[in-house]
């Protein structure tokens, strides 16, 4: 037998890597790049972070994403990334996907110490961050910035424009000083939005009214976004440099919030990126930032139209897009994905389960975690920069390819619809990649206890004056958050009545604020009774606050979606009827209950610190 000649082995190498398939060729590809995580535990050191540190090099952003909200794993490699871009890499602002003015309250305790960081994370509304892995990290940014050796202190700030409350507030106390005819020429619209409602059904989140959306309402923030433009001497002259910046840019906030409910030219993501952008130009030329947020904001991504889900997305573009445009090679973006294991998340599909921990197996088939596992990486890093630039590897990562997702919900009879595409090569610049992964720890289970309970009702209205309760307790049939009571509201049976023995006390001491919180007690009762006819809802009310109490009427059809992405409930009595007087009161709402009403909803509120009382409801059918 002739010995191959030199020209006939190169022909068969040639010929067996052609043959080899492109999955072959991306599997060898990363597992020859990829580059092991030892571990996720913060304060062990960062050796094995060192190649991560090396494709920052000078960027002054670097976007963490993740695959949902609710790996304990990927949060924990987060805070180890914080310490390592923070101690080594001179970065001094962490920004988190929460609210832009409540997350000030967090950076109080961060920078200063001041308050407690349990209940200023109840006090940024999103369960997914009331966890104990973030409060240990908020915890190790409060124990860096109080070494006396760390002259540059890390900052905490919020990005998302979804809740209007503090920017309110902030903005219309900053109008009262300023400009007081502009303040109370825009209040009668914008004024609303500073009520928080906090239902506990929605965790926290006050629902959409239609008032805050309407094109008057539209009209009068414009005019405030305008004024703060075309006034600033004045305005600054008035107050101060410090006080202006931030006014403007909590009015920017509800501009976002309202314009986006309305099909204006804004949206969630673009509001994120402004955020971020305003808060590196306002901390000034040689800050640098750490963000946190889902892998879908932090991507370069651009989301074609088309009808996803019941969204009609037109050429939608994420956070990540928007700071890639404005910051080019100075914006570094890691995916984070898993592959397998537990996460938490609430149950979308039985509402009433509330949080709890699900358990996934491993990633489909073509999938990208997929090929991540067949490649043999754990916990691993990969960089994007090392890709070729033409050819089978580089086609691959520059088309769509299903990556495992979920929000802060989950649905486990649909597993197969949270997968998520991305174009890994354009929209990250690397990825960190974990196989298996166990569900993050809330900081207090039984706050969500309540969630999503909207169709939840009695049949008839219950211990109305409260002498069925032993005193001390939540009374009985009416539900009262224990949230709430984390941020040192109590909520009550006390001796203080009206008329019998017993009444409903809601107090909160005075302090420091987290949040804009409304602490409330209420019930939720059928309509059928109701329907077609006007009731009167009356009650007797006193308060001793820094403000007001409230009493509140509401009555909804039979789904969540009514109220709680922009529909309109059938009544809604807002904060009309204030509870103001130190005596004892009648207060009264009347409404129509519609045929289509499913329950009605009646409740008392506490507006800031004090305490409100209420005795001797009553629901009475006048017409």
């Amino acid at each position: 037998m002739k010995p191959f000649s030199l020209l006939s082995i190169i022909l068969l190498l040639l010929s067996s890597c052609n043959n080899r398939s492109t999955e072959d060729q991306v599997r060898e590809w990363i597992a020859e790049n990829a580059i092991s995580i030892e571990t996720v535990e913060a304060s062990s050191g960062f050796e094995d972070l060192k190649p991560i540190g090396d494709i920052i090099e000078d960027a002054r952003i670097v976007s963490l994403g993740e695959p949902t909200h609710g790996n304990r794993e990927v949060f924990q490699l987060k805070h180890r990334l914080l310490e390592y871009l923070v101690t080594e890499k001179g970065f001094n602002i962490f920004a988190l996907e929460c609210p832009f003015g409540e997350a000030f309250d967090v950076n109080r305790y961060v920078v200063d110490g001041i308050g407690d960081p349990e209940k200023a994370l109840a006090g940024i509304y999103f369960w997914t961050w009331d966890t104990q892995e973030v409060l240990e990290l908020i915890k190790w940014m409060r124990s860096y910035n109080a070494n006396p050796e760390n002259k540059r202190k890390v900052k905490f700030y919020g990005f998302d424009p979804q809740d209007p409350q503090r920017a309110a507030r902030v903005m219309l106390e900053y109008l009262k000083k300023a400009d007081p005819i502009l303040e109370k020429a825009v209040r009668p619209e914008l004024g609303i939005l500073e009520f928080p409602f906090s239902d506990p059904r929605a965790l926290g989140r006050r629902q959409w009214i239609p008032k805050e959306y309407d094109s008057l309402s539209v009209k009068k923030i414009q005019k405030v976004v305008q004024a703060l433009k075309d006034n600033k001497e004045t305005y600054v002259g008035n107050t101060s440099l410090k006080e202006y910046q931030l006014a403007k840019q909590h009015a920017r906030q509800i501009e976002i919030y309202i314009s986006d409910w309305v099909g204006g030219d804004y949206n969630r993501d673009y509001g994120q990126a402004e955020n971020i952008r305003w808060t590196l130009d306002y901390e000034g030329e040689d800050s640098k930032m750490i963000v946190w947020a889902h892998n879908f904001h932090v991507s370069n991504m651009i989301i074609a139209k088309k009808d996803n889900e019941g969204l009609d997305y037109d050429d939608y573009k994420c956070m990540g897009f928007h700071l890639k445009k404005w910051y080019g090679a100075q914006l570094k973006i890691v995916g984070l994905f898993y592959n397998q294991g537990e996460f938490s998340a609430l149950d979308e599909n039985i509402p009433s389960a509330g949080f709890k921990t699900f358990n996934v197996g491993s990633a489909k088939e073509g999938s990208l975690e997929h090929t991540l596992i067949n490649a043999n990486l754990s916990n691993a890093f990969l960089d994007f920069s090392n890709l070729p630039k033409n050819g089978p590897i580089y086609d691959w990562f520059n088309k769509p390819i299903l990556t495992r997702y979920s929000w802060g919900f989950y649905n486990q009879s649909k597993s197969e619809d949270y997968y998520q595409l991305h174009k890994l090569s354009t929209e990250f610049d690397a990825l960190l990649f974990f196989d298996k992964t166990t569900a993050t720890v809330p900081i207090d289970k039984s706050d969500y206890d309540h969630a999503w309970l909207f169709n939840k009702k009695l049949e008839r209205p219950t211990n109305l004056n409260f002498e069925e309760s032993n005193l001390g307790e939540t009374p009985k049939g009416w539900i009262a958050w224990s949230k709430f009571k984390r941020l040192g509201v109590t909520m009550s049976t006390n001796d203080d009545a009206f008329s019998g023995k017993k009444s409903l006390k809601i107090h909160r001491q005075d302090g420091p604020a987290y949040g804009e919180i409304g602490p409330n007690v209420f019930q939720v009762i059928d309509a059928c009774p109701y329907r077609g006819k006007t009731i009167r809802l009356k009650a007797m009310a006193k308060a001793n606050t820094t403000s007001f109490g409230l009493l509140h009427l509401l009555i909804e059809q039979n789904t969540i979606n009514q109220t709680y992405v922009g529909l309109p409930p059938l009544f809604d009595s807002l904060d009309a009827f204030k509870i103001q007087s130190a005596e004892w009161e009648q207060i009264a709402i009347e409404a129509y209950v519609p045929e289509s009403a499913y329950s009605i909803t009646y409740s008392v509120h506490l507006r800031d610190f004090g305490t409100v009382w209420l005795d001797e409801i009553a629901i009475e059918i006048i017409d």
